[in-house]
């Protein structure tokens, strides 16, 4: 996109003073910059879509060109936004899913619309931002790229570059919301104009909301409501809401009483959808929904009737469908069952392998055998396997105190143990200097199958799997790595590998790549920060490990 690096982009952004500094750093001649910005020709096209909850919503989508030196101009923004913990809508790695998880199981809730969000951002709040801190830009330069950005002097819902400008201008109402949160033991979180306090205590601060029992009606409190207005915004009362954890709490979409989850009308659609098109054919499924008004393609919406789009409506409604797997699949998990279960009712509808089920299912044999670990105390944690013929392992020093430590599978963090172990009840063997435990389980089940580490050479490829630092919600870290070395390392073996393993991993399985157990992983850095190269992260081979254990068996 650009001839410059990131970093000569972000010492350019801050250097900025005039037009031209503008056209330079976007790359294109002033010329073109000042039409694109003061030109009186109309550069965007109007229309509406429909909103879920009923409504529309006015987008006004620029011009090709014009989009284009907008997607630059947000590339560069992005660079030099340094986003707030509690922001997380239009921002890389954060979604719907990092927004709700935050509120996951607290005993009320608070949801917050902002009203008419991207028109109370216009030309004079955008450049009054670039140009004071900590952006400081020059106020030629400032007027540009505010004048670029907008549409009659308002942000556009619609151009590439309103989303991180959005972001931007909400910093500090991001600030002093994690404040007020904070002075009263709630958590705050921002998906662009939504807003969501949540608390385990009984009930909000009358600062924050006030929840009147007898008419039911909820009053946003005078300093939430004041730092709103300070920072130009206003709510919606119509989309606001209080819920506590004895009715459905949902956060951004996604329901949070528990554990993040889908909505159950969303799956019964799904089904319903899917019993259709085997029923009826997913061309006659299409048509239906098409009729409904449920299709936001215009074309396919015009042309539903005839005949020769038949294949286009076909091919368009697999997608659709897909993208409403992946999103049971992004909320609860790939190896979800109600994902896995209309993930293959789908691809026997298509006649293909869209998704890759058995690959899945095979994963999820495996993760049913890695576990997490913690003390009942809950101060230490690991992860560990269940191992063929032989029974729970891990690493020593994750066990090592005489604690009773809580085994956990993966599905059932926290809600049922697998079983309790303990160093002086029933670990069979270990080693402090080998590091590795293993523990009794007289429990059932189908184990992982041992492998053979003695045949492990340099440049082999295997996966590590394990629950570094797990919470509840957290899924489970997969690593494809390849062994780069063999060395001795407390008078023992370690093979380390070619990149960086998560810290807290400690215990955690290594397969090779029949799927096989080949070791147990030895440690992790402490962050990604860390070089490889200096620490002595990699894993202790199993033939070592069980040379050591048939030896006490003696």
């Amino acid at each position: 996109m650009f001839k410059k690096s990131d970093m000569e982009i972000v010492e350019a952004f801050y250097k900025l003073q005039t037009g031209q500094d503008v056209a330079d750093m976007l790359e294109i001649n002033f010329k073109s910059l000042r039409y694109f910005a003061y030109g009186k020709n109309n550069k965007y096209m109007q229309f509406e879509i429909p909103k879920k909850k009923g409504g529309v919503r006015k987008i006004s989508a620029p011009v090709k060109e014009l989009k284009c030196l907008q997607k630059k101009l947000a590339y560069i923004l992005e660079k030099v936004y340094e986003p707030k913990m509690s922001a997380n809508g239009f921002i890389a790695g954060k979604s719907i899913k990092t927004n709700s998880i935050n509120h996951v199981k607290q005993r009320n809730l608070l949801n917050i619309d902002l009203k008419d969000f991207f028109s109370q951002i216009h030309f004079g709040r955008i450049k009054g931002m670039l140009v004071n801190k900590p952006y400081q830009v020059g106020e030629e330069a400032a007027r540009y790229i505010a004048q670029l950005a907008c549409d009659k002097s308002i942000l556009p819902q619609g151009a590439p570059s309103s989303p991180v400008i959005t972001n931007m201008i909400c910093k500090p109402l991001d600030n002093q919301l994690m404040s007020l949160a904070k002075k009263y033991n709630c958590i705050y979180s921002r998906y662009a104009d939504d807003i969501t306090f949540s608390t385990y205590s009984t009930r909000f601060n009358e600062d924050i909301v006030i929840k009147d029992e007898k008419s039911d009606k909820v009053i946003i409190g005078k300093e939430l409501k004041k730092i709103i207005i300070r920072n130009g915004f206003d709510v919606n009362d119509d989309k606001t809401f209080f819920n506590s954890y004895i009715t459905r709490q949902e956060v951004t979409g996604v329901i949070v009483n528990k554990k993040i989850n889908v909505k159950r009308e969303y799956i019964k659609n799904i089904r319903a959808i899917l019993n259709k098109c085997e029923k009826d054919s997913i061309y006659e499924t299409a048509k239906v929904y098409i009729k409904k008004g449920l299709c936001k393609n215009s074309n396919i919406e015009k042309n539903v009737n005839n005949a020769n789009y038949k294949k286009i409506i076909i091919e368009w409604f697999k997608e659709v469908l897909k993208g409403k797997l992946n999103h049971i699949a992004f909320i609860r998990g790939r190896n979800d069952k109600i994902f896995l279960k209309y993930a293959e009712q789908f691809n026997k509808i298509c006649e293909e392998e869209i998704f890759d089920i058995e690959k899945q299912k095979e994963l999820n044999d495996i993760l049913e055998n890695v576990v997490i670990i913690e003390s009942q105390d809950e101060d230490r944690q690991g992860s560990g396997f269940l191992l063929k013929n032989y029974g729970i392992i891990t690493s020593y020093h994750v066990t090592e105190d005489n604690n009773f430590y809580n085994v956990y599978k993966y599905d059932s963090y926290k809600k049922e143990k697998y079983t309790i172990i303990s160093n002086e009840i029933n670990c069979l063997s270990g080693d402090y200097l080998i590091d590795y435990a293993i523990y009794e389980n007289r429990k059932d089940g189908r184990y992982l199958e041992l492998g053979d580490s003695n045949k492990l050479k340099i440049g082999d490829e295997v996966t590590i799997i394990g629950y570094p630092n797990f919470q509840k919600g957290d899924s489970y870290n997969i690593q494809k790595r390849r062994i780069s070395g063999i060395k001795n390392f407390l008078g023992n073996i370690l093979y380390t590998v070619d990149g960086t393993i998560c810290h807290g991993a400690s215990g955690g399985v290594v397969l090779d790549i029949f799927n096989k157990v080949v070791g147990i992983v030895k440690a992790g850095v402490e962050n990604m920060e860390t070089d490889e190269n200096t620490v002595n992260q990699g894993f202790i081979p199993m033939h070592l490990v069980l040379e050591h254990y048939i030896q006490t068996k003696k």
